[in-house]
């Protein structure tokens, strides 16, 4: 990768400027030695031209859709060879255009970070939601600024999950300090006699299980799996899990906890089924220590999801 590209989406006055800014002062900033800033729509915060121009930063304003072109980026590729694009791309804007692009040799998207104002998300989600989630379906991270106490976090992060299983999202306070989740924040029903995982969260119930197991302490709960056995295991034991990236592709892990069942069961490894646990914690030979033990109430075929790897968030 000879130029790396970072595009940068979300709606106008949503904190992508403030991103990109604190990005060009990170330490990671000084592998590069030419940077293109290519500013699809300009808001309140502006950029230092002084310090744009003594970090070698160069920037160029697009007013038009139109001109973000194969054409246009040839032009700069020839006159600037750059080693770094950022992009602050106009939210309104057809993202699919630049993500399909023929972009000039050695080019190449890095990551897509977009932003969201947490106090105009809820909004925007009501009154133009396909408008306001498309900046956000290809997005690496999504970072939620000027949380408040009374935000919705789970209805903003449900939303943007539904349309991105893969984003990793991030809720910040107006100060740029992280929000640490909340019992309240896990997208479950805690109150109900069955807790449902929907299959975009496992990650998040497998994570929260081992931190928090007294979260589910003999209650019950179903959720997607695939099968995996092993006669190590032991008799009438199973595992019940998912693949989850972990950080990247190169980093997908199968998670899921010791299941005891009655019987033995008639499926094959990889094969897809909705189970349903009885959730206990207990000493497990095969953890070496005591950990989530599953005992099994049900369990019925189902089919692959759309999305067969899941996330932490």
């Amino acid at each position: 990768m000879d130029t790396v590209v970072e595009l940068f989406t979300g709606f106008l006055d949503s904190g992508k400027t403030t991103l990109i800014k604190a990005a060009l002062n990170s330490p990671d900033f000084l592998d590069y030695e030419t940077t293109l800033l290519l500013v699809c729509e300009e808001g309140e915060e502006e950029y230092d031209e002084d310090y744009l121009s003594d970090n070698h930063i160069i920037k160029m304003v697009i007013d038009e859709e139109e001109k973000l072109n194969p054409f246009f980026l040839e032009g700069l590729e020839l006159n600037y060879r750059p080693d770094h694009v950022m992009i602050e791309f106009n939210g309104t804007w057809d993202l699919n255009r630049v993500l399909e692009m023929q972009l000039p040799p050695g080019w190449e998207i890095a990551s897509i970070l977009s932003t969201v104002d947490a106090g105009t998300a809820q909004m925007y989600l009501t009154n133009m939601r396909n408008l306001f989630l498309a900046p956000l379906l290809s997005s690496d991270l999504v970072i939620v600024n000027r949380t408040e106490d009374n935000t919705d976090r789970a209805k903003i992060r449900r939303s943007i999950k539904v349309m991105n299983p893969g984003a990793q999202i991030v809720f910040e306070r107006e100060d740029g300090e992280p929000v640490e989740n909340t019992e309240e924040d896990l997208p479950f029903d805690f109150h109900a006699p069955v807790i449902e995982v929907d299959e975009i969260d496992y990650g998040i119930w497998y994570l929260d299980a081992m931190e928090h197991p007294e979260h589910y302490k003999n209650k019950k709960i179903r959720f997607l799996a695939q099968v995996y056995k092993n006669r190590r295991l032991g008799e009438h034991t199973f595992v019940p899990g998912r693949f989850v990236m972990t950080c990247c592709a190169e980093d997908i892990t199968f998670l899921g906890f010791i299941c005891r069942t009655r019987e033995d069961i008639p499926y094959k490894n990889r094969d897809w089924v909705y189970v349903t646990v009885t959730f206990r914690y207990e000493y497990v030979k095969q953890y070496k220590d005591k950990g989530p033990v599953l005992y099994l109430d049900e369990m019925i075929p189902a089919k692959k999801p759309q999305n067969d790897v899941v996330t932490f968030d």
